[in-house]
């Protein structure tokens, strides 16, 4: 996927045109509603809430969601059903009717989304439309099966490796092993089961489109990141520390082989993601500095998140007949 595939997705309904960002490691659609008492910044104008038909779960109120995301944003509301427009790879309009969450309040999104350098321009996102496993999905809603979708053209390596399914508990997140990490050629050498799914909220790996960058705990992104300081300074690149958010980053000298930047590779289970297009794997802040796309988190519970620039130029599938993902090259600004 490009960057802009994270907010292909055009929503409309009989009022307004809106646009939302793809959110597999979540099952709720939502979209910032009228009335809302915190919201980020959009163009468009908030959804016509008083228009919504909402959906009724107890005798005395509406129903009410809350989904939270890798980055730390949170949002919360209450479900409406809605008709959905997009459009069909047949060239017109396709109509749907969809349980949508009204975003009433919506926190740290200006943070996780606003200041990542990687969707261009985010005030044009109004929410995020739910392609997790879970009940609310965009996709179980759809009532989509997987039967007919397929990757890989000639010559084009595709590798798959499992999806994990939690025997105890329900996720709309898409958990993958991942077994160890590489940078360039020199493999971490994690212990074995570093990033299993332990419990409910603690270990694995996920990923996940609506997380815009990859967030890693401290004590795993110390090694990447020691790994890639090593390189740089293999080439005489100035390491100058922390800017804005991110953790490492470099002063490049003024004529810099793009080739020599680092690949990453991320070992799953029977299959190798390896990224080796530099502009994923790395942030530009300016024509001189660029940063390791790779955020460390300090609490040694949650998941490790695959975010979507560490998705660029992938196509990716995710097959749930058969509880797995399929990945190869693509290369997105040829349109192929």
């Amino acid at each position: 996927m490009n960057p802009d595939v994270a907010r292909l997705p055009v929503v409309y309904d009989a009022r307004r045109f809106y646009v939302a960002t793809v959110g597999l490691g979540s099952d709720q659609t939502w979209l910032q509603c009228e009335g809302a008492d915190k919201t980020f910044k959009q163009d468009m104008p908030l959804y016509p809430s008083k228009l919504s038909d909402y959906i009724s779960c107890t005798k005395d109120g509406v129903c009410i969601y809350e989904a939270r995301y890798g980055g730390g944003a949170v949002t919360n509301g209450v479900i409406a059903e809605e008709t959905f427009t997009l459009g069909s790879d047949t060239g017109g309009f396709e109509s749907i009717q969809l349980h949508m969450g009204c975003g009433l309040i919506q926190q740290n999104f200006e943070r996780s989304w606003g200041n990542n350098h990687l969707y261009g321009k985010p005030d044009l996102i109004a929410g995020i439309l739910g392609l997790g496993s879970g009940q609310w999905s965009f996709l179980n809603q759809l009532g989509a099966t997987g039967e007919d979708a397929i990757i890989g053209q000639v010559g084009q390596e595709v590798r798959k490796t499992p999806i994990v399914v939690p025997e105890l508990f329900q996720t709309p997140l898409y958990y993958l092993n991942l077994e160890d990490i590489s940078v360039g050629k020199t493999k971490i050498g994690f212990p074995r089961g570093t990033f299993e799914l332990k419990s409910q909220g603690i270990g694995g790996c996920v990923i996940d489109s609506a997380t815009p960058i990859s967030i890693m705990y401290r004590g795993h992104f110390d090694k990447v990141a020691n790994l890639v300081k090593a390189h740089f300074n293999g080439l005489g690149v100035e390491y100058v520390g922390k800017r804005l958010s991110y953790e490492v980053c470099f002063r490049l000298p003024g004529k810099f082989n793009v080739a020599n930047f680092p690949s990453l590779t991320l070992h799953f289970q029977k299959a190798d993601y390896v990224i080796s297009d530099y502009k994923a794997n790395f942030v530009a802040l300016d024509f001189e500095t660029v940063c390791l796309g790779i955020l460390p988190k300090d609490e040694d519970t949650g998941p490790f998140f695959l975010g979507a620039l560490q998705q660029v130029n992938k196509r990716i599938l995710y097959n749930v007949m058969e509880q797995s993902l399929s990945f190869a090259d693509e290369y997105c600004e040829l349109g192929s």
